[in-house]
Formats: C-alpha cells, structure tokens, sequence
C-alpha cells in the first residue's frame, strides 16, 4: 500500500481553508462542532499537522526532519441518523509520512514531536458510545488512551509528546501503550460529568497494541495499519477522578481548575531492570541473561490545572503533572512537567503563547545496574534525568482554518544519559537545541 504524503495534504488543506467562506464555516461548526455536515447527524473532520525541525546542535546528529499527519474523522450521532437514543459513533483514520526526528537526530526519551510515527495509512479509533445523560456513558471499540486520560488542557499546543502521553508510560508499556499512534481494544466507563464538573472515568485495554510481534520488531511495523486488533499480553486498566470549575467560554476556554488523581495497573509479565531469576546481577558476567519477571506493573499520576487570569480577549492558565512508578520494573521511576499557555497575547485574541518543562528520573535500580556495569569493567555512564523545555507561539493566520507555530525545544541529557550507537557506544549524548515550524490546517 502506498503511503500518503500528508505535505501535500496539509498545502491543499491550506489553500482550502482560505477559499472556504466564513459563514459556511459557523454553520458547519453549529452543527458538527467544528466537523463539516454530510447529512443530518454524520460529521466530517479534516486536519493536517506538519512539522519541519532543524537541530542545531547536539543529540545524534545535527540537521533537519520533517513530518507530517492527515487526520480524517467521522462521527455520526445515530439518534438523529438512526433513531438510537443516546447512541454515537466515531472512526478516524491517520495518514503519516516523513523522517521521525526522535530517533534520527536528539535521541531523547521523550518525542520531539507528538505526531512522529512510522510513515503508513493507519486507522486510528473506532468506537460506538451509549450516553446516559448526567449519569455518564459507555465506549467501546479501538480506543487511544491519551485522548481522554491524564490530559491537561493547558499543554495542548505543546508539540514534544510527553506533554501528551508521557515519557514515563510511553517509555513503560508494551508497544508504547494503548496511545497515539497505537491504539487498542479497549471500554471505556465515565461516571457523572469529569470534562465539565465532577466525575470519573476507568477503562481497560489490550495490554499490548502491537500484537505479538519478534523481540527485535518495531510494533509499529508489525501494526502497521492499525488493524492487528490485539488481544495479547494481558490487559491495561486505567482510571481516574476528575473535579473542577466551570469552563467560561465554552471548549476555547480552560476550567477555572481542574484536579485529577489516577492510577493504572498493567497484569501482563514485566522485566526487573537490574536482577536476573537466580537474583544476580543483569550486569554479572556470571548472570544467565534472564531478567527477573514481575507479574504485574503500575503506577499513579496527578494533574491539576488552574486559569490564573481571564478577560475579555484571553486567558492565562497553568498546569502541573506528576508521574510516579516502581523503580524495579521501570527504567523511569518519576516525572514531573508543568507549564503554562497564554491566549490572546499581545492584543492578539486568537494567538497562544505557550511553555512547557518536563523532568524524567531514572529509579534507583536502574541506575544501580549502570554502576554494575562500570564495576564489572565496562565504561558505561550512570542514567540521571532527561529534561525538556519548549516555547511555543502558536499565530491563527486564518482563525480556526490555519495556524503557524514557531518553537524551540532544549534538550538537557537527552536519554537521561544513556549512550546512543549512532553517536557514541559509551558516552552520554550532549545537550541538543531544537527549532521548529508547525503547521495546522483545518478543513
């Protein structure tokens, strides 16, 4: 199959959505939140992301890379297409092409940018939900994680990944985790209102989005077309409870606050990072290679928001995560990130400022197996903590149509200090930079 060249895509949408009257736009936004009618009750969504990177310096190698995204969706409300009260649907479909920079040029832990993927065609999610009104609803079908759990609405226009699905679960889980690019089977229950007011939401996934698939294999490349439908590895629960104010402003305006306390657990097999099953160390020249298994994984998180200043033509709001997990199956123990995002700076209404930070530790054990490595004989350096820090200014040079965000990203001990072959088999990567452009069409 041929791969879609979203670069294109994302020039077409462009010049589409400079051609496209203003009126027909807020008559398709009344009806289908932003999609555009093909009948009464069925939506469609366009969206084209580019990104274009440069690393000045540092990581693997300096140079450029591109990327880029076409999101197609459909959503079909089936009380008003079908009579099914309370029923709705969705199905959307990736088309990624381009050099991911991650692995190319920073080989940092966490995603230069949060659209890097194998270039393929891809089906994202595909679900039906049944809502209950101000009891909740039930979703099922092939669902993403990150597009509901562990979000902070604040780093929305942040484009490194972890501000999304985090270093520490992305860099935990099997195949990434049931998230962007891979999701997975999965249900999904939410319980009062946790987007508007006071709720929670849980749901379980198939533990593993890529299938069963060789040690040394992508799972991307094995998924590759987001149709696998994976039932292996046991299963991912997550959940979390949601409280806050209210949202002046409607989805353009973040809540006054917002706190959510989660936590997820994970019952497939997971590798100890330092012993191997007769208890030596992995790094004993007399270890039999076998790393201890652990039945089971998991860890907590917390989010908390909250909008500092609102006016007239824009907000101010802040935002804080924390990420904690055993240190004796995960290389990443704890993360910390937060930030802030700024709309209307500058008199400019439509334009958002945005910063965020991001600290990843390595735990204990993994840092006692590096030291291992250097007593046995090996020059290997000890893992600390990666961070990340991004400025963003997202300019609406059409509003709602196209966007342009300039961005630079710094990366300190990029892997936690973990050597990359591409650059040095035994020494810690350096410090990168990282400037870039992203573009945003919307149909």
């Amino acid at each position: 199959m041929p791969t879609p060249r979203p670069y294109l895509a994302v020039l077409i949408l462009m010049l589409a959505s400079a051609a496209l009257p203003a009126a027909a736009d807020e008559e398709d936004q009344q009806a289908c939140d932003g999609g555009h009618a093909l009948a009464d009750g069925l939506c469609f969504s366009a969206v084209g992301t580019l990104d274009a990177v440069q690393n000045l310096r540092g990581g693997i190698r300096s140079g450029p890379a591109a990327i880029g995204l076409l999101n197609l969706g459909l959503e079909a409300d089936l009380e008003r297409l079908m009579g099914l009260e309370g029923w709705s649907a969705t199905m959307s479909v990736y088309g990624i092409y381009g050099r991911q920079p991650t692995p190319t040029r920073v080989g940092s832990l966490a995603a230069v940018s949060n659209i890097e993927a194998v270039s393929t065609v891809r089906l994202n999610e595909l679900w039906v939900q049944r809502s209950f009104g101000e009891w909740g609803s039930i979703r099922a079908g092939q669902l993403a994680a990150d597009a509901e759990f562990i979000t902070a609405f604040s780093a929305g226009n942040l484009v490194n990944g972890t501000f999304g699905w985090p270093v520490s679960l992305a860099n935990t889980l099997p195949g990434g985790g049931p998230a962007y690019p891979l999701p997975t089977l999965g249900a999904r229950i939410a319980l009062g209102d946790p987007d508007g007011g006071t709720g929670i939401r849980a749901a379980l996934f198939s533990g593993n989005p890529g299938g069963k698939y060789g040690v040394d294999t992508n799972p991307q490349m094995h998924n590759r077309y987001g149709t696998t439908f994976s039932t292996a590895d046991g299963i991912f629960y997550i959940a979390e409870a949601v409280t806050g104010g209210e949202a002046p402003g409607g989805d353009d305006a973040p809540r006054s606050w917002v706190l959510k306390l989660g936590g997820w657990f994970y019952n497939g097999g997971t590798d100890s990072v330092l012993f191997d099953e007769t208890g030596l160390s992995l790094a004993d020249p007399a270890s039999n290679g076998v790393p201890q298994r652990f039945r089971n994984n998991y860890g907590g998180y917390g989010v908390g928001e909250v909008t500092l200043w609102r006016g007239d033509e824009g907000w101010l709001s802040v935002f804080g995560r924390v990420f904690t997990q055993p240190d004796d199956r995960n290389a990443v123990a704890l993360q910390l990130d937060g930030g802030l995002a700024w709309r209307g700076p500058f008199g400019r209404s439509d334009d958002t400022f945005s910063v965020g930070v991001s600290w990843a530790r390595i735990g204990n054990q993994s840092r006692s197996y590096d030291r291992d490595v250097n007593e046995y004989g090996t020059v290997w350096p000890i893992r600390s903590a990666e961070t990340v820090l991004e400025i963003n200014y997202d300019f609406a040079a059409i509003k709602d149509r196209l966007s342009i965000r300039p961005l630079v990203q710094f990366y300190f001990n990029p892997a936690a200090g973990e050597p990359n072959e591409q650059r040095s088999p035994d020494s810690s990567l350096p410090d990168a930079v990282v400037i870039g452009l992203r573009l945003v069409a919307t149909l």
